[in-house]
């Protein structure tokens, strides 16, 4: 039995690495969250900054975007045309989905090197990915709102995790190094 068991000791290992980062990384990020940002920065300064962004991001492309807090709940009404087209909450900004890649890559290491710049530029390129989904879903839910179900609930976490997914796919097929 324990024999049978011994070809898998690599997948075990895999599982349970990325298990303790995910988790110790999730429950740092939870202490984040716990913090009191409403003197400063209400919502946390990350989902602040995406709001922000976005925002901009709308105005370069001829909106008249606008953003502001939503007074007694941690999240940014995002305004187009004067018209609120969504409220910007913390699962909005993909820290849980950068945590998530991270957890995997950092699962997958062997060279600390390779590794730490792949973080860093996947983690870049998912809150780019998200920024744009974030774009996007402003457009159209204001110029489109029938099609706000299903490019909120299945085609935006589509494009995000098919994200995630692709540069998965990229570090566990990276090509060998001479």
């Amino acid at each position: 039995m324990m024999g049978a068991l011994r070809t898998y000791i690599p997948v075990f290992k895999f599982v349970a690495t990325f298990g303790i980062i995910y988790i110790v990384l999730s429950l740092i990020y939870y202490l984040y969250l716990q913090q009191d940002y409403n003197s400063s920065n209400y919502p946390d300064p990350v989902t602040s900054q995406v709001s922000f962004q976005t925002q901009q991001l709308l105005i370069a492309l001829g909106y008249d975007a606008q953003i502001s807090n939503v007074p007694h709940h941690p999240s940014v009404y995002m305004y187009l045309d004067k018209t609120v087209v969504y409220r910007v909450i913390e699962g909005c900004n993909a820290i849980s989905v950068m945590i998530l890649f991270v957890a995997f890559v950092l699962a997958f290491a062997k060279a600390w090197k390779k590794t730490v710049l792949f973080i860093i530029t996947g983690v870049i390129f998912i809150y780019l990915v998200n920024l744009s989904r974030l774009v996007a879903l402003a457009v159209i839910k204001y110029k489109y709102p029938q099609y706000d179900h299903i490019s909120h609930d299945i085609l935006f976490p589509a494009v995000i995790y098919g994200s995630v997914i692709l540069l998965w796919l990229l570090w566990i097929k990276k090509p060998k190094q001479t």
